[in-house]
């Protein structure tokens, strides 16, 4: 209930406005695409087919969506209530670490896919959360370990501002066996951003639990001429939700649990 009190006092107005004409933005700015299928339990197999129909539902909500400069968008507040009445089923949903079953659960793809897309163009991200745990071992990942941005309404929100000179056109789809996304806009952007993750690991704390740790850069260069710029986004620490073969857990001392800064 804290964000709705929020929400009423700071009346937050989110982007809603689409685009009359989406060709007016032919140029594509940054793309990504991600399995709406994951290995996992058979059992919960019937949750990640509910979990497709979820993301459907939240794409009609996103898709051709217009940010002008300087606007923000709010997930939770642009996507609305998950709820059953609202069509959501029960989907793939983290709790404390288990997974279950959800009205709504499983957006958090969507959120972590159009995150990813917003990091290659340097928007300013306001809020943005992800989980304590490592649920799923790498299948085909094309992203960094922990670059993930967890929803929850209206709870645990993904907001971000257009920071460019020009408006974005946001595209999300369902399209078997991807989810798809991609920003769109009037002219190409003026840099080009490589994400790099580095120092990456499996390790084992002293009481027998496997972490996965890793820290994540960005590489901005410029188009203009003038010098590149490196930052870190993230030093991620989690725990391992499933088995890891010992031969790839590092003996490399380091921090302990709870010690590594975490984003």
């Amino acid at each position: 209930m804290a964000r709705s009190a929020r929400w009423a006092i700071e009346r937050p107005r989110p982007v809603r406005r689409r685009a009359a004409d989406p060709a007016a933005y032919p140029c594509l700015l940054v793309k990504h695409s991600s399995k709406l299928l994951r290995k996992v339990d058979p059992a919960l197999s019937p949750l990640q087919r509910n979990k497709v129909h979820n993301l459907e539902l939240a794409c009609a909500a996103l898709d051709g969506l217009l940010m002008e400069p300087g606007e923000v968008l709010s997930f939770c507040a642009t996507v609305g209530r998950t709820s059953r009445r609202c069509g959501y089923l029960d989907g793939l949903e983290m709790h404390n670490g288990v997974l279950q079953g959800a009205p709504g659960g499983g957006l958090c793809q969507l959120s972590n896919l159009i995150y990813w897309m917003a990091l290659h163009l340097d928007l300013e991200i306001l809020e943005r959360h992800r989980h304590g745990f490592d649920l799923f071992a790498d299948d085909d990942r094309t992203v960094p370990f922990g670059m993930g941005a967890t929803v929850f309404y209206n709870y645990v929100d993904f907001r971000f501002r257009n920071t460019l000179a020009q408006p974005l056109l946001l595209r999300v789809t369902v399209e078997p066996p991807l989810l798809r996304g991609g920003f769109y806009s009037n002219k190409q952007k003026p840099f080009d951003i490589t994400i790099v993750e580095t120092e990456h690991r499996f390790f084992r704390d002293e009481h027998g639990a496997v972490w996965r740790e890793n820290r994540v850069s960005k590489e901005v260069a410029y188009l203009d001429g003038r010098p590149p710029v490196s930052a870190e986004i993230a030093h991620n620490l989690a725990r391992v939700r499933y088995e890891v073969a010992e031969d790839l857990l590092s003996s490399r001392p380091g921090d302990e649990p709870g010690a590594a800064g975490r984003d």
